[in-house]
């Protein structure tokens, strides 16, 4: 082989898999009967066109009718994915809370902090239950009710703090429409996917329940462990916002392994870019770039790995794929 056809083969990735195995060994034909000869580099041109040539027909894979049946089953498992996430974050801080109480003793201090988050969990669950059950449009009107109220109560208890507290004591931005728009976001698009998804049990189905069972299981004892964690040694600089986007790039990771999974993250990106964002942007506390650096390199590592494919998030490769992660 050529290093000019050598070359070639290397921009002809630019196209899916598939298309490659019918026409890689044509369009390398005529692209060298073009070339001059001694050439040892593609022809600008070439490069262009190929480039051209692979975004057409990755666009009309992605968004062609015979796409249809990959998007209806990427919003099936988006409407199960999106509500999911906010609620595990919750349960996840369930146990911090508690290790409060309990390491001081004060197990009334740890009821008053448990007092605003289980008013957030039980529509949480109630959502999920109704959704994984079958009753889509119940969850969907439910997921609807309680976007507009959390986003009421945030917008008053927020308002009162800052009342009681003082504007200078209290460290949050007065409501907005801004904030209170970004606050709701996550909501309002779990609440959309409900409404707009076929059968979002089929999601889960899809996803297998074993394995959102065990997925959700990590979740929850990874930020667990993560907010003890920060109580006892690193109040400073927490540590949950960086356990939770590894969780996410690891399911990210194994979910673009397949043509379902590449939908689902385009689909579950903004709530939960919403919701983890945190820890990847400059905290309030001034923390330095390096840091944030460090946190970047990390969150693309991880999902670099879960992509190629290792156990236990499932043995399937970018080539050869398994149905679902």
């Amino acid at each position: 082989m050529s290093t000019l056809e050598e070359r070639y083969r290397r921009l002809l990735v630019l196209y899916p898999r598939e298309h490659r195995a019918r026409h890689e060994e044509e369009m390398i034909g005529v692209m060298l009967d073009q070339a001059e000869p001694g050439r040892r580099h593609p022809d600008p041109r070439d490069v262009i066109d190929l480039l051209k040539g692979g975004l057409q027909v990755r666009l009309r894979r992605s968004a062609g009718p015979a796409s249809g049946t990959y998007w209806r089953d990427a919003l099936n498992v988006a409407a199960i994915v999106v509500p999911l996430h906010p609620f595990l974050l919750q349960l996840g801080g369930v146990v911090p809370l508690l290790w409060v109480g309990l390491s001081t003793t004060d197990l009334r201090q740890s009821g008053i902090l448990l007092g605003p988050l289980i008013p957030e969990l039980l529509p949480g669950a109630l959502i999920l239950l109704l959704a994984l059950r079958g009753s889509r449009r119940a969850a969907a009107w439910c997921a609807w009710a309680w976007t507009a109220a959390s986003s009421v109560l945030y917008v008053v208890l927020t308002l009162r703090m800052i009342e009681e507290m003082g504007p200078e004591a209290f460290p949050v931005t007065p409501p907005n429409a801004g904030n209170v728009a970004l606050y709701a976001l996550p909501g309002v698009l779990s609440a959309l996917l409900l409404t707009v998804a076929p059968c979002p049990a089929a999601g889960a189905a899809l996803i297998g329940h074993r394995r959102l069972l065990r997925w959700s299981v990590a979740a929850v004892l990874g930020l667990s462990a993560a907010g003890v964690v920060t109580t006892l040694l690193t109040p400073e600089a927490p540590v949950t916002p960086l356990i939770e986007m590894t969780l996410i790039a690891m399911a990210y990771g194994a979910g673009s392994r397949t043509r379902v999974g590449r939908r689902v993250v385009l689909l579950t990106l903004p709530a939960l870019a919403v919701l983890g964002g945190m820890g990847l942007s400059p905290g309030p506390g001034g923390e330095g770039w390096p840091a944030l650096a460090v946190r970047w390199l990390l969150v693309a590592t991880v999902f670099v790995v879960a992509r190629r494919g290792f156990h236990p998030y499932g043995s399937g490769t970018v080539s050869s794929p398994e149905r679902l992660v």
